[in-house]
């Protein structure tokens, strides 16, 4: 957030310089203009690692709001997939990552869902759950297992637990 902030900030900046050079004469405004905007690319250089080009901050933009909204963790797609519970019980409801950042909770015979998103840090072997109708969001320690014919994952932080089975 404070790339896209600083990057705002910059352009109000230099904007706000071309109405004050208005009132220059053509070749004082040329001077400070081209002062202004090497200014604005040395701090661009300095902060975002740009070189000045429009496409580059552009792209660099675009990345920085992705990061900042977890859209490019590749490691959610690790839980990407629908999966159920492994009990013999009642439980008709179904866990759904999409391998990006969100995620829903559905359960059939209460006619009830809940949409959220997720971000997972496999270093840590955790995943981070926000549903909407969480007050906060919930860290799971969560545990993958392939065998011949399923895939397990179970989810378990300090007040809640899963055994689920990916869904074919």
């Amino acid at each position: 957030m404070k790339k896209i902030l600083s990057i705002a900030a910059a352009a109000a900046v230099a904007f706000s310089c071309i109405f004050v050079l208005g009132a220059c004469s053509k070749e004082e405004a040329k001077k400070e203009g081209n002062k202004i905007v090497s200014d604005a690319k040395s701090y661009l250089q300095s902060e975002l690692g740009i070189d000045g080009d429009v496409s580059d901050l552009k792209s660099s933009v675009k990345e920085a709001v992705r990061d900042e909204l977890g859209l490019n963790n590749t490691s959610n797609q690790v839980l990407e997939g629908n999966w159920i519970p492994v009990t013999d019980t009642i439980d008709d409801w179904c866990w759904t990552f999409d391998g990006k950042n969100k995620c829903t909770l559905k359960s059939e015979p209460n006619a009830s869902s809940a949409g959220g998103t997720y971000s997972v840090n496999k270093d840590d072997g955790t995943v981070v759950i926000q549903l909407d109708t969480w007050n906060e969001p919930v860290t799971f320690t969560y545990t993958l297992k392939t065998t011949l014919s399923d895939n397990f994952l179970k989810l378990s932080s300090e007040t809640q637990g899963y055994n689920l089975k990916k869904e074919k």
